[in-house]
């Protein structure tokens, strides 16, 4: 995106019961993440029915979000959110990461390792569990990288290169050695297995859930998933192994977690012995 926009988002999320329902606490992550590159003018969110109470909160993590709760019975639980904003262009490559951080070995291959104060509070965006296979994946790139940026984008590409994009509208997400295997997955899949890679590699690495606007593809309406990398100096680094790129002022992040599961934009329970379907919908429009 090489120019300023001002985008207007509109986010409909509706469940439907199969009958009456009591809902517990709701937490809602549809507000974007504070990111440079962008300036939220405004953000509106709706509830239908109404809930008896509505919170603003910031997780564990700095994600914002709202905590809602009801007194009623439900059969449907619609939510609307409206954001106005103006994308700013932006230098993917526009920083600088610590030489500490990158080393190489007696086999000439590119390691990478932290402090010991950034490694205890980075302990959860390096946990892994990993197969040999995950492993060796990466072995080719430790050698013939320059230095950690370029180590991260030929690693996202390779990605990218290798498993299909694909829409998937089942929920949850693939392991990384069914990812690989069926050479292609969604975003989401493509992104736990790019964090699990470089998690491998000792690079700490988030999962992003969020909105990206390309408005010269087809699908650029729909939420998207990414990966954050942390490099010192330069702080947390996007990466889409979806497109095989460094993401760039189209990408809005409402949420980032160690764990995916943690960026759901709706997070709650209900009590009642009935089934739900969720219908979702993403528009955005430059205004």
């Amino acid at each position: 995106m090489n120019t300023e926009k001002r985008l207007h988002i509109h986010h409909k999320t509706c469940y439907t019961y199969g009958g009456k329902v009591k809902l517990n606490p709701q937490k809602i992550l549809l507000s974007p993440s504070n990111r440079r590159h962008f300036q939220a003018h405004s953000v509106h969110t709706s509830f239908s029915p109404a809930p008896k109470g509505i919170n603003q909160r910031v997780d564990m993590e700095g994600n914002l979000f709202q905590q809602v709760w009801f007194d009623q019975e439900v059969e449907k639980f619609e939510i609307n959110t409206q954001i106005e904003l103006t994308v700013f262009p932006v230098n993917p490559f526009e920083f600088i990461i610590d030489k500490s951080f990158e080393n190489r070995n007696e086999a000439d291959e590119l390691t990478f390792s932290y402090d010991e104060e950034k490694r205890f509070y980075l302990h959860p965006f390096l946990a892994n569990d990993t197969t040999a296979k995950i492993s060796d994946l990466a072995s080719q790139f430790k050698r013939d990288s320059i230095n950690a940026v370029d180590f991260l984008v030929k690693i996202t590409a390779h990605i990218h290169g290798l498993c299909r994009h694909m829409i998937r509208e089942d929920p949850g997400i693939w392991s990384p050695e069914k990812t690989l295997s069926e050479k292609q997955g969604s975003c989401r899949d493509l992104a736990w297995l790019l964090i699990t890679i470089l998690r491998e590699e000792g690079i700490a690495s988030r999962f992003v859930s969020g909105y990206a606007y390309n408005p010269d593809l087809e699908e650029n309406h729909e939420l998207h998933a990414w990966v954050e990398a942390y490099c010192p100096g330069a702080g947390w680094i996007g990466l889409d192994p979806s497109l095989g790129l460094l993401t760039d002022a189209g990408y809005i992040p409402l949420a980032a977690s160690y764990l995916p599961h943690l960026t759901l934009p709706v997070d709650g329970t209900y009590v009642g012995n009935y089934s739900s379907k969720l219908d979702s919908s993403v528009e955005i429009k430059e205004i």
